[in-house]
């Protein structure tokens, strides 16, 4: 296998350090690394590059990752975006994902980790462009009413009174995860395989931080209306919901 048979990936950092370890990685996993140091080259680069995915620092010398990130998803739905960054903390996380990251992987970078999140999300993206529909079971209702919200996930589509809610790549990937298990517990380490595609080593601790992503699009309170929470184990949506 060529590196260029596996795309090109988007490397979004202007520490050198950073972006030769980075740049390391995906070439060793047969992909074509375009390393960009800025926001400006980053977003020339974009459309010529076409990339597979991009891995993308917070700080950037000429504006910051949010709006490179922003920019990148307005143009490109699909492409796996996660950002590698120092800063950890779970605001942080919840403004990227809202800026349409897929994934938040703290620094220092641990390599398998980082790649294994990497292949995962390519493997997402490849089953949506193969009509997949990820979790779904034979015969389960592609439509729900959750209140006021209304789900359609053939269209993809969320509303709620009538107002389309934005929902992330994962965030709808857990809804339609849970819509499909509806009744059934499940548990945190199911939603990091089924809704992630990583391994229970991955921590859990990022499962419950999308679970309160997702309620809070959808209106829910912390104590999950719909949502709910089983403790020491995961969470299970309630029937009357599906």
């Amino acid at each position: 296998m060529t590196a260029a048979s596996r795309g090109t990936v988007l490397i979004v950092e202007d520490s050198e350090e950073s972006a030769a370890l980075l740049r390391e990685l995906v070439e060793r996993e047969g992909f074509q690394a375009a390393v960009c140091g800025t926001a400006a080259e980053a977003l020339a680069s974009r459309d010529n590059v076409k990339p597979v995915a991009v891995l993308l620092d917070w700080g950037l010398p000429d504006g910051p990752g949010l709006e490179v990130c922003r920019l990148i998803r307005g143009h490109d739905a699909a492409v796996p975006i996660i950002f590698v960054s120092g800063r950890a903390d779970e605001a942080s996380i919840a403004r990227g994902l809202d800026a349409g990251a897929d994934d938040y992987v703290p620094k220092p970078i641990r390599p398998g980790e980082l790649m294994a999140r990497l292949e995962a999300h390519l493997r997402r993206v490849e089953a949506l462009r193969n009509g997949a529909h990820g979790t779904a079971k034979a015969g389960h209702a592609r439509h729900a009413r959750f209140g006021l919200v209304e789900v359609d996930l053939d269209a993809r589509e969320v509303r709620k009174s009538g107002r389309a809610l934005h929902l992330g790549a994962l965030e709808f990937k857990l809804l339609d995860y849970l819509l499909t298990n509806a009744g059934t517990a499940v548990s945190r380490d199911q939603i990091l395989s089924e809704v992630y595609g990583y391994d229970a080593d991955s921590g859990s601790e990022r499962v419950d931080l999308l679970v309160r992503r997702l309620r809070s699009k959808l209106g829910e309170t912390e104590s999950g209306e719909f949502i709910a929470a089983v403790p020491g184990y995961g969470y299970r949506l309630d029937r009357r919901g599906a």
